[in-house]
């Protein structure tokens, strides 16, 4: 099921796409049910895989006041 006729994104590259369309950050739960209406069995949608998307400075993330994270992607384009 490809959505607005773009290539079968998987992984990391499918993380980067919807945080970018998201354009405000997404709590794991919320990037996880993005993740899994293009991908149910996408394994990239866990806690451990973001963070080590984070550490590699792909996507950024911090932890919260109420203890969950936070994700997003910080594009240089948009910064004004």
């Amino acid at each position: 099921m490809n959505q607005m006729g773009e290539s079968k994104k998987v992984g990391p590259e499918l993380i980067v796409s919807i945080l970018r369309e998201a354009r405000e950050p997404l709590t794991t739960r919320q990037l996880q049910q993005e993740v899994q209406k293009v991908v149910p069995f996408c394994v990239s949608d866990n806690v451990i895989a973001l963070n080590m998307m984070r550490i590699r400075g792909t996507i950024k993330g911090k932890r919260t006041e109420n203890r969950s994270w936070i994700w997003w992607i910080d594009d240089k384009e948009e910064s004004k």
